[in-house]
């Protein structure tokens, strides 16, 4: 099997350093900030300056609204789950102006899904500048978890544990990058694969991931594309540009369609 990537149409803007920028005003749990390059979904932390050498992260933050026309967005914030240690006291720390924001802090690292090793050894060398995380150590954590199906929940603990910032997911035809952390789409570009005989719930060289007794993740995937383009879906149920690209590939009767919450 050959895929052919034709366009990462944002790409570069994704792998770039990460990015800081002071909190401009917080109210409500929301910060609002101003930069470039910003895209709605991305996640990140803020950091509050304790002294001149010494300075701590107090919360998480993931953009909710971008305003491209002044650059300047607004920050969801909620508490840092970034390390977890319960024998430690944590700070009760709440953020203010003058904190800084870091967006997309370890994107130069990410986690691909593919369906086949013909497909994950295709992409993963067509992107050469990506830090591949390799999911023989997703599916090694799942087995853990008994989750033989990953949840969205799944992909943002390891991610937040492994500091890996981008998904890559392959289906239908196309390269769906998402935030590991947010699940939100954040591009996506075509790809042509050949009909290959794919594994679930993903490539690896795990040959059996353990299933828990009960309970979301338990049961094994039937279907590798309907999985996830059904996750992905859910997980962004108002990105009108996803529905078109869902009716055009699908038909616009595929119950694909039924995952989103658009307003005509």
């Amino acid at each position: 099997m050959r895929i052919w990537l034709l366009t990462l149409i944002t790409f570069g803007a994704l792998s770039a350093s990460p990015i800081s920028t002071p909190l401009l005003d917080v109210q409500d749990g929301r910060a609002a900030v101003t930069a470039k390059h910003l895209q709605t979904g991305m996640s990140g932390f803020i950091v509050r300056q304790l002294d001149a050498t010494h300075n701590t992260i107090i919360a998480n933050a993931v953009v909710e609204q971008v305003n491209s026309a002044n650059n300047r967005a607004i920050l969801r914030l909620s508490e840092y789950d970034g390390i977890r240690q319960d024998s430690l006291p944590s700070g009760n720390w709440t953020p203010r102006a003058s904190d800084t924001a870091v967006l997309a802090y370890d994107y130069s690292r990410a986690l691909l899904i593919a369906p086949n090793d013909d497909a994950y050894d295709t992409i993963a060398k067509g992107l050469p500048m990506i830090e591949w995380v390799h999911p023989d150590n997703f599916a090694a954590y799942l087995s853990r978890e008994g989750h033989p199906t990953p949840t969205t929940e799944d992909f943002h603990r390891y991610c937040t544990a492994n500091s890996v910032g981008l998904l890559y997911v392959q289906s239908a035809n196309t390269l769906f990058t998402l935030d590991c952390k947010s699940f939100t789409l954040l591009q996506h570009a075509p790809s042509v694969a050949s009909s290959e005989q794919g594994m679930t719930p993903f490539y690896s060289r795990i040959p059996t991931i353990r299933a828990a007794w009960f309970g979301e993740g338990s049961s094994r995937m039937d279907n590798y594309e309907e999985h996830y383009l059904e996750e992905i879906a859910l997980n962004n149920s108002k990105n009108r540009e996803l529905y078109e690209l869902y009716k055009a590939k699908f038909s616009d009767k595929s119950a694909l369609l039924r995952n989103f919450d658009l307003k005509e």
